[in-house]
């Protein structure tokens, strides 16, 4: 375990000299508004080391390497991981690869978790049992300590072995165009005003009730970072969309409200009430548009279900896991912009790594430029296209 700076500094010498690092970050974050960092692991093909946050308050030194471009950073699905970089840095990691990401490349699966990249490379069974671990206390047992550096010891093979692998199929280029979504999505604040979108039942909602949504949620994240607490312990979210639905003007009309306690009434009472009046202020037309159910028309329910079953063979056939690609829902959407004959190129199939990948070869496949010929080859389907 390091805890001084100069621990730290012989560490981001070494790992400048050795041009590519394994990371991985034990965090909490059911507490407060941002995750907690509590550990930090690094390892390259030779050294594995743990950093105690709490020991070396700056971790400067560490960031600016994440954030290096000419130094290559290994990662399994750290999309959290890359947003306490940022959070705790204000900087984007750049130069990412993320196992999981390669691993769906070559058809092992998306999401696949990392022990079982660990038995296919490594032959090891690693142990799961401290995921969720109290990781701030000190000092760390020892199962913690085995557990932390299992997490990144094996990284630096199962990238190589993987990168081989996408080297021989002619995908590396994929795989770094999708980590650096990652890096790019994990650097995006979020936006408090937007937040009410992910909410679930708000497509039940008037667009009036949208917008006190809307100003609720923006007001609950003002209130969960002043005070330093997750969201949902200001408010509960069903408590929330009750509040949108019967719109209270004043604080006595908040006893009805289902779920919310009277301290909680007492103490945010007048504020929610001021949420609600914002939302009556705002006129209807810059009100939140919520989607309208489409019912499509039979030619797109049938070019969608064509276009679906084509999407799974052309990946499957490449040895591409589909979830990695695109969703059924992307599908629907790119089957109404060709029945009514509309522009794709903002298509996220149209685009980038996508495309290649599976967006212009459905395409082809659609206008009869190509024909996709699919047979079962061992235990996967193998894809000729001609």
């Amino acid at each position: 375990m390091l805890t001084t700076p100069e621990q730290l500094a012989n560490l981001c010498a070494h790992l400048v000299q050795t041009g590519v690092f394994a990371f991985d970050t034990e965090f909490i974050g059911e507490d407060s508004y941002e995750p907690r960092l509590c550990l930090v692991q690094i390892a390259t093909p030779t050294r594995v080391e743990l950093l105690d946050p709490f020991a070396i308050k700056d971790l400067s030194p560490l960031w600016d390497l994440m954030a290096n471009p000419a130094i290559r950073k290994i990662c399994h699905a750290g999309d959290q991981d890359l947003t306490i970089v940022f959070q705790k840095s204000g900087r984007t990691a750049t130069n990412v690869f993320d196992t999981q990401v390669g691993a769906g490349l070559i058809g092992l699966g998306y999401p696949l978790a990392y022990w079982r990249l660990a038995e296919l490379y490594a032959g090891v069974t690693l142990e799961k049992a401290h995921t969720y671990s109290a990781w701030d206390r000190r000092p760390l047992s020892r199962e913690q300590m085995i557990y932390a550096v299992d997490d990144v010891l094996h990284l630096p093979g199962i990238h190589q072995q993987i990168t081989t692998r996408l080297r021989e199929l002619e995908r590396l280029s994929w795989a770094d165009e999708a980590c650096q979504e990652l890096c790019a999505s994990a650097a995006t604040p979020v936006d408090p005003r937007a937040i009410y979108q992910r909410m679930k039942g708000v497509g039940s909602l008037q667009n009036i009730q949208a917008a006190a949504l809307q100003e609720l949620c923006a007001w609950r994240e003002q209130i969960a970072f002043e005070h330093n607490l997750p969201p949902r312990t200001v408010l509960k979210d069903a408590v929330m969309m009750e509040l949108a639905t019967r719109m209270p003007r004043k604080p006595d009309d908040l006893a009805r409200i289902r779920g919310l306690a009277p301290a909680e009434s007492a103490t945010y009472g007048s504020e929610i009430v001021a949420a609600v009046s914002r939302a009556r202020q705002v006129p209807p037309a810059q009100r939140p548009a919520l989607p309208v159910p489409v019912e499509d028309t039979l030619e797109t329910k049938r070019l969608a279900e064509t276009l679906w079953v084509a999407a799974q063979a052309i990946c499957l056939g490449r040895a591409v896991t589909p979830a990695l690609v695109t969703a059924q829902t992307q599908i629907i959407a790119l089957a109404r912009l060709l029945t009514a004959g509309e522009p794709l190129e903002q298509h996220p199939l149209m685009r980038g790594w996508r495309s290649a990948c599976l967006g212009q070869p459905l395409l082809d496949f659609l206008y009869g430029k190509t024909e996709l010929c699919v047979r079962m080859d061992g235990q996967g389907l193998a894809l000729d296209m001609r």
